[in-house]
């Protein structure tokens, strides 16, 4: 079989990523969230209360992105906005309320179970290669 082309490995890539996407966002969607709030929710429980500004560089959005997300999830009752520190008035200090804290791992078994079930199409073989070869794309070390 002939090897596949840059361009037909990259689509591959894009077609995977987007199959995992679909997934989860119908999967998070029961809980009325997308994919996209799901992932800042995920962050922010990691992160804790962080300035929005630093929520898009962890995140890799735009910062008005991450505005339109803040502000559906502001809206749901999931965070809240409070004024930073040392009187710049213009920090914008992101953080998760209570419900938006309880919701979070209720989120993450959620998109666990969806990420479970993608990945069962794989082989324990496959699936050690596929996330060797992903670290290495990411540009971090491979796990273990």
């Amino acid at each position: 079989m002939p090897a596949s082309s840059d361009a037909d490995l990259a689509h591959d890539l894009r077609l995977a990523a987007s199959v995992a996407h679909q997934s989860l966002t119908r999967a998070v969607a029961s809980q009325g969230v997308t994919a996209a709030e799901w992932l800042l929710l995920r962050d922010l429980h990691a992160a804790g209360a962080v300035p929005q500004t630093r929520l898009a560089e962890r995140l890799g959005l735009t910062r008005g992105a991450v505005s339109k997300l803040v502000d559906r999830l502001v809206a749901k009752r999931l965070l809240v906005r409070g004024r930073g520190g040392g009187g710049d008035r213009r920090i914008q200090i992101i953080g998760l309320t209570g419900t938006g804290a309880l919701l979070v791992p209720e989120l993450a078994k959620t998109g666990a179970e969806s990420d479970a079930a993608l990945f069962a199409r794989l082989s324990s073989r496959e699936r050690a290669v596929l996330e060797s070869a992903l670290a290495k794309l990411a540009g971090r070390p491979p796990a273990r």
